[in-house]
């Protein structure tokens, strides 16, 4: 879990800053080896990030402070939504002789 307390004291000379809501992420992940005949053949890792589909802005991001998006009706960018990831890793071995 990633909880960001709201950004309530801030800079607000010449407009530079402006406060930012606080937001809460659940993240969850699983992952392991793949053994086959007592030798591990691969690791696979499966993970979600922002698991609730949070709407949320890093108060320090310079593109909170971009125009309107016509299509969600709010104001700048918002950072990444609900995201699955898969990962394997292969070992490769290689065997040299020496001569």
């Amino acid at each position: 879990m990633d909880n960001v307390a709201a950004q309530n004291l801030f800079f607000a000379g010449y407009n530079t800053e402006t406060a930012s809501p606080g937001y809460t992420l659940f993240n969850s992940g699983l992952g392991g080896d793949v053994v086959v005949k007592g030798r591990k053949t691969a690791s696979l890792f499966l993970s979600v990030n922002n698991i609730t589909n949070q709407a949320y802005q890093n108060h320090l991001s310079r593109l909170k402070y971009l125009d309107e998006n016509p299509l969600t009706g709010r104001a700048g960018v918002y950072n990444m939504g609900r995201n699955f990831s898969v990962r394997m890793i292969i070992p490769m071995e290689w065997k040299v002789k020496n001569s």
